[in-house]
């Protein structure tokens, strides 16, 4: 009977000892978890930020209305986002097909004019406690065609 209360005391504190090595490690792993999925659902919206505004861009009957229609519909998509990003996002750039906005050519049925709109943020990951990650810009491109048949000006 001494072996087992001499097993029990040698055993005491390895518990203590394993959660002080291991706790780390497991903070570590949780905090890249949540900066994985804070990644993740801010890249989803900008591309979804990215995706309305092409498509706002080309509802416009207007060349000259496109960027202020992209800048509008990126304000409005990105509500949902984290603060640095939504602080952060813009346009970065709007491309159009050289047809763009204007008369379809009649010798060439099947060209199709577009509009690339491509959207940017930065998103801070700094606050993530622990972690080297400081600030991640995100970029998305999308492309939306111009209705061939519609009335532009």
């Amino acid at each position: 009977m001494a072996t087992c209360a001499t097993d029990r005391r040698s055993g005491r504190g390895t518990a203590s000892l394993e959660l002080v090595i291991v706790a780390p490690f497991l903070f570590a792993l949780m905090m890249l978890i949540i900066a994985f999925g804070r990644y993740a659902q801010t890249e989803n919206l900008v591309d979804q930020a990215a995706r309305d505004a092409a498509r706002a861009a080309t509802a416009q009957n207007a060349k000259d209305a496109v960027p202020k229609a992209a800048e509008q519909v990126l304000k409005e998509s990105m509500v949902d986002a984290p603060s640095s990003c939504r602080d952060t996002s813009g346009v970065g750039s709007i491309d159009m097909t050289p047809g763009a906005f204007g008369l379809p050519d009649p010798d060439d049925p099947l060209a199709i004019d577009t509009v690339t709109v491509t959207v940017e943020c930065t998103l801070d990951l700094s606050d993530l406690a622990g972690l080297p990650l400081k600030n991640v810009t995100i970029s998305r491109t999308f492309t939306s065609p111009l209705d061939r048949y519609r009335g532009y000006r």
